[in-house]
């Protein structure tokens, strides 16, 4: 009876820490949550993507959307903050305008642009982490991004 309880006050004071700091970064929360839109902080940064939920959990890659954006906060944590913004922003560009890489890339320079964190040290390394991943049978060569 005492270790439900001490359970119990365990699980409360988690949920005050969560609800006193909505915008803890996300990287120091468990993997396989569930983000509300609004809700994420990736790198010091509030990302968003209207009302699309953001799942964080362990997969192959960085990141991937459907009806949600799943996102790989192990892999993504070693990146520059632009690069893990802007692979966030893709995501978002593909729930918005479907599977075309070209406009989910689109979508997220657009973005970072409006948001102005998109400077000549940003854009170098974001083409240095896509000149690495290379291209494959969903991306088109670096080079044409």
């Amino acid at each position: 009876m005492r270790s439900a309880a001490r359970v119990l006050v365990g699980l409360a004071l988690c949920l005050v820490f969560v609800v006193a700091n909505p915008e803890v970064d996300v990287a120091a929360i468990e993997q396989g949550k569930l983000v509300k839109p609004g809700r994420l902080v990736v790198a010091g940064r509030k990302l968003s993507c209207g009302a699309t939920a953001t799942l964080l959990r362990d997969f192959e890659g960085f990141a991937v959307s459907s009806t949600v954006i799943m996102l790989n906060m192990q892999a993504l944590k070693e990146l520059p903050r632009p690069v893990q913004w802007l692979i966030y922003y893709h995501e978002c560009g593909h729930i918005l305008f479907g599977p075309s890489e070209t406009a989910a890339d689109c979508y997220a320079v657009r973005r970072a642009r409006r948001e102005g964190w998109l400077g000549r040290q940003s854009l170098d390394d974001i083409c240095a982490v896509f000149n690495i991943a290379g291209q494959g049978p969903m991306h088109p060569d670096p080079e044409q991004r």
